[in-house]
C-alpha cells in the first residue's frame, strides 16, 4: 500500500472519527440546555418556594398524597404524619402571603385537610387533632374522597368508535376558525387527564389565521397543508410545578398524555386536528418563543393543527401494530 493511499485512509477515519464526535457533542449540548430549562424554571433545588407557583405545587403535592390516603382499600388511622404537618403549614404560609383566596387548589387542599379530620373524628382518633379550625372549610365537595362511577356498556362503544375513527386530518375548509366554544370544550375534557400527584401542569395556547401560519414555520412536518391550518395550539407543562432530579421527564409524560385527550375531544366534537411533533434543536425551540409568547418555564410538548374538515378530504390509513405484537404478558 503506498503512502498517499494510506494517507488517504487515515484522513478518512479521522474525519469519520470527527463527524462522531461533533454528533456526541451536539446531543450533549442540547441535553444539557434541556436540564438546564428544568433546572431555571424550579427552585426546589435550593429549597425555596419563592414563587407563588411553586408554592401551589407543593400544596397539591401534598394534599394528594393525603387522598390517596383517604382513598385505601385498608385505611390507615393516623397516616401521613409528615405530610399532614406540611401541608397546614404551606396553607398557612399561603394565607400569611394573602395570595388568592379563591384559588381552586388552595381550596382543595383545605378541603382534604377538613376530609381528613372529619375521618378520623368519625372514628374518634386523636390524629384528628392535628388539623387546627383555622384551615377547615364547609364545602369538602372539593377535595378528599368521592365514589367511584364505573364507566356504563353504552359507554365501551363510544369509546372504540371515537378512538378508532380518530385520524390526523390535513385538510381543512381554508379561513375557518373551529367554534371557540367547542374548541374550549375539549380542552375541558382533557383537564381530566392523569398528571404527576395531580399537579396539572399542562397549559394550550391557542394561535389562528396570519399567526398559527408564521408559527408553523418553525415546525417542518406541516408543509404541504400548513399554510391552510385555520387554528393551531400549542400544548406546554409547565416546569415551575416540578421537583427534584426525578421529575425531570414528567413535562412530557403529563403533557403527552394530556394532548391525546385533547386530540380525542376536538374529534369527538367533528373538528379535525392533526398532531405535529416537536422533535426540534434548542434554537428552534427558543427562537418560537417570542413570536407565540411562550414562558421559558414552560416545555413546548407538541403542536397541534386544528380546523374544520374539508367536505370528501381523506386521511392515511396508518396500519396499527397487532394486540400480540405489542403486549408482553409476564404472566
Amino acid at each position: 500500500m503506498s503512502k498517499t493511499v494510506a494517507s488517504l485512509i487515515l484522513i478518512c477515519l479521522m474525519k469519520n472519527s470527527l463527524k462522531r464526535w461533533r454528533k456526541k457533542a451536539r446531543l450533549f449540548r442540547e441535553a444539557f440546555q434541556d436540564c438546564r430549562r428544568f433546572y431555571n424554571s424550579t427552585d426546589r433545588f435550593q429549597d425555596r418556594c419563592t414563587t407563588n407557583a411553586i408554592l401551589e405545587g407543593e400544596i397539591i403535592r401534598h394534599y394528594h398524597v393525603i387522598e390517596k390516603g383517604l382513598s385505601m382499600p385498608e385505611f390507615r388511622p393516623g397516616f401521613g404524619g409528615e405530610q399532614l404537618s406540611n401541608l397546614v403549614r404551606i396553607v398557612q404560609q399561603w394565607e400569611s402571603q394573602d395570595l388568592p383566596r379563591d384559588n381552586g387548589q388552595y381550596l382543595a387542599a383545605k378541603a382534604v385537610l377538613s376530609a381528613y379530620r372529619s375521618r378520623h373524628k368519625s372514628i374518634k382518633h386523636p390524629a384528628a387533632e392535628r388539623v387546627p379550625d383555622s384551615v377547615l372549610m364547609r364545602d369538602q365537595a372539593r377535595g378528599g374522597t368521592k365514589p367511584h362511577v364505573p364507566a356504563r356498556p353504552s359507554d365501551l362503544e363510544a369509546f372504540a368508535r371515537t378512538v378508532r375513527s380518530r385520524a390526523s386530518t390535513r385538510s381543512f375548509v381554508p379561513d375557518l376558525v373551529p367554534d371557540r366554544e367547542l374548541v374550549s370544550q375539549a380542552i375541558d375534557d382533557a383537564r381530566w387527564a392523569p398528571s404527576v400527584c395531580n399537579r396539572q401542569t399542562a397549559r394550550v395556547h391557542l394561535y389562528a389565521g396570519e399567526k398559527a401560519t408564521e408559527l408553523l414555520q418553525f415546525q417542518n412536518g406541516n408543509r404541504g397543508f400548513g399554510h391552510r391550518v385555520p387554528l393551531l395550539l400549542i400544548v406546554t407543562s409547565d416546569l415551575r410545578y416540578f421537583g427534584g432530579i426525578n421529575e425531570r421527564y414528567q413535562g412530557w409524560i403529563d403533557g403527552g398524555m394530556f394532548a391525546m385527550l385533547l386530540l380525542l375531544g376536538l374529534h369527538a366534537r367533528g373538528l379535525g386536528a392533526v398532531a405535529l411533533n416537536w422533535s426540534v434543536l434548542n434554537k428552534v425551540d427558543s427562537s418560537i418563543r417570542t413570536p407565540a409568547g411562550l414562558p421559558d418555564y414552560e416545555r413546548i410538548i407538541m403542536l397541534i393543527g386544528c380546523g374544520v374538515p374539508e367536505s370528501g378530504c381523506v386521511v392515511p390509513v396508518s396500519a396499527r401494530r397487532s394486540v400480540s405484537e405489542i403486549s408482553n404478558w409476564h404472566f
